[in-house]
């Protein structure tokens, strides 16, 4: 398993340097809250396979002291151990030139190289304090993490979702566009082909959510775990319709409806239909009720069956480097959850890392026994 045994930091976020040296599998991170953690954890999640968990423009990554003084790159250093072939990973911003550069093995890769060694990078399975509130926060919010799911086992999924996102935009600008002209044949001509396209995307990105959602749901009942094992689910009218009727039908009815809101979209300059407004849920089995409807407890437990399933899906079933970041989770857990999340994370034999105030909030056991490194920050 992908082991991180060196992380350097020049210019990022409140270090000007900071130089972190990792001998354990399990790392807690600790330190009063604003010393830099959660940036850390944020540095590390760089140099992986997925996005940045803060959703942050790297801009604003750049170290800048007290005084306003702005740095002109940021650069996060890495080395691994137990990787197929990555040694060192180097990832660096400069906000002259606007331009982010990577390096494997002290080597630059190029855009093209990127997308094609994307799946040798560490797969960084996070959990944090705005995650644990996923069933309570906004639709958009959950169908992301549900496309992160997927995306987990499809490795397609992700650039599905983007050209989906541009021909939704494109479609719309063509409806503005021929708004105030007669030219009403060249605008059913052009709406048409995109179109054509979003549906056929969109029902691309439909099957992939609900094969996905069944793959996870057969997974987590083969894990051991003293934490919720939920079934997940797509709540979305195209999501329903997959495997219960013909695609050609499916598509016909994709079709018709962007072409009926035609109007209405352009009036609102939004797409009121399609896949990009489906909702995500997952039915508390011990209960068989919503998790929307659960305990704030019973959620964070669901989040965290969640996670580690997922961790496990990539380690075990797609084989990708994986690590597991918990951000200031474990002060929202009772001393038997953290114990058992400690337990379950030994279990799974992946590097971990965590975020808490203090040192007290870990389990007594994993402090004495000496399989957890601790960094004050």
């Amino acid at each position: 398993m992908a082991f991180i045994s060196k992380l350097i930091l020049t210019n990022f976020r409140n270090f000007l340097t900071n130089k972190l040296i990792f001998d354990k599998k399990l790392v807690l991170l600790y330190g009063n809250n604003g010393v830099g953690k959660t940036n850390i954890l944020e540095a590390l999640t760089l140099i992986g396979n997925n996005s940045n968990f803060r959703k942050a423009e790297f801009e604003e990554m750049i170290y800048c002291n007290q005084s306003n003084y702005l740095e002109n790159n940021f650069v996060i250093y890495s080395e691994l151990l137990d990787h197929d072939f990555i040694e060192k990973i180097a990832i660096s911003y400069d906000k002259i030139s606007k331009k982010k550069i990577l390096q494997i093995n002290q080597e630059p890769i190029n855009q093209k190289r990127q997308s094609d060694i994307k799946n040798h990078l560490i797969n960084f399975i996070t959990l944090t304090p705005q995650l644990e509130q996923l069933f309570i926060s906004g639709k958009s919010s959950r169908r992301e993490y549900l496309d992160k799911i997927v995306c987990d086992i499809d490795e397609n999924h992700n650039s599905r979702l983007n050209n989906y996102q541009k021909l939704i935009k494109e479609r719309l600008l063509i409806l503005q566009k021929y708004k105030f002209t007669n030219d009403k044949s060249s605008q059913e001509k052009w709406l048409t082909i995109i179109e054509n396209q979003i549906v056929e995307q969109g029902v691309a990105i439909a099957s992939a959510r609900v094969e996905g959602l069944d793959f996870f749901n057969k997974a987590i009942l083969t894990f051991n775990s003293n934490f919720p094992k939920p079934k997940l689910q797509v709540i979305g009218e195209i999501e329903e319709m997959i495997g219960q009727k013909p695609a050609v039908a499916i598509e016909d009815f994709y079709k018709q409806t962007l072409k009926i809101n035609r109007q209405n979209d352009l009036e609102s300059f939004k797409t009121s239909f399609g896949v990009h407004r489906c909702d995500f849920d997952a039915i508390f089995s011990e209960k068989n009720i919503s998790a929307q409807k659960s305990s704030t407890g019973e959620q964070k437990a669901i989040m965290i069956g969640i996670t580690l399933a997922r961790a496990k899906i990539s380690a075990n079933y797609k084989s990708l480097p994986t690590i597991l970041i918990f951000d200031e989770v474990v002060s929202h857990l009772d001393e038997k959850r953290k114990n058992d999340l400690f337990l379950e994370i030994v279990d799974t034999n992946l590097q971990s890392f965590f975020s808490a105030t203090s040192q007290d909030l870990i389990p007594q056991n994993f402090l004495e026994n000496n399989s957890l490194q601790t960094i004050k920050i």
